[in-house]
């Protein structure tokens, strides 16, 4: 039987990459198998790679088990509510997460200007103590997902705020630290960090970069104030998302 390695275990849910040429109905024996071995998966899904539409959301199909996209992932300590299938989901930002909200001081003002259900401001608020979370999404059903988690985790400094972060991030406060999740959005998003970022500030700039040498390097090409620079994943062939780290 052929193995496919992109699996994410979401929960008590098993998601199977579909591999280029596969259909999902391709998976259904692997599934079987999953579920066998893993009696706690209680559902198996397809996802093929694409991302669409405002939401960045992959298109799933649901193979096998109970037909439900609902349930609670644990990532560092932390428990997330969510629904893979109306919330943007990568367990590949997981070292992000932390990353990040080690390096958050405590009594900061942390803007998260596409923050989804939450991670990176739940665990943020959880470990590094800062004075408030702005957490702000487009996406209702993110909004909803965040103030349960926020409830899920009693992390009340982190303040959920639904609409568009290009709208909205002008009626907050300045901050010292400014996350941007949104790859396909940086150029955007750099320019109005720039704006809501206290001196001395840091921004964490997620940027898409398409290189075949090193995508950190051509990343930090773009953003000369970058001082440190990862690639978190890789998308299509040469086409990398990187997280760089930008003092104001």
């Amino acid at each position: 039987m052929e193995k496919w390695k992109r699996i994410e275990i979401v929960g008590d849910i098993a998601i199977i990459g579909i591999p280029f040429g596969k259909k999902p109905e391709d998976l259904k024996d692997y599934a079987k198998e999953i579920m066998s071995k893993h009696p706690y998966i209680k559902s198996v899904w397809g996802r093929y790679r694409d991302t669409k539409g405002d939401f960045r959301l992959p298109t799933y199909y649901h193979v096998l088990g109970e037909k439900r996209s609902e349930t609670i992932y644990k990532e560092h300590g932390c428990k997330y509510y969510l629904d893979f299938t109306k919330v943007f989901f990568s367990s590949k930002l997981s070292f992000e997460h932390l990353r990040i909200a080690k390096e958050v001081k405590k009594g900061e003002i942390i803007i998260n200007m596409f923050a989804g259900y939450g991670p990176f401001s739940i665990l943020s608020a959880k470990l590094g103590k800062p004075k408030l979370v702005y957490s702000i999404d487009i996406n209702p059903y993110a909004y909803y997902y965040m103030m349960a988690n926020i409830d899920l985790n009693k992390t009340y400094n982190v303040i959920p705020i639904y609409g568009d972060t290009f709208k909205k991030i002008y009626y907050l406060e300045n901050a010292d630290r400014i996350i941007s999740p949104l790859p396909e959005k940086a150029k955007e998003a750099y320019e109005i960090a720039l704006q809501k970022i206290k001196p001395g500030g840091i921004i964490h700039l997620f940027v898409e970069i398409e290189s075949k040498e090193d995508p950190v390097k051509e990343a930090m090409k773009l953003y000369p104030k970058a001082f440190f620079g990862r690639i978190v994943r890789s998308v299509k062939p040469f086409r990398y998302h990187v997280i760089l780290d930008i003092k104001a």
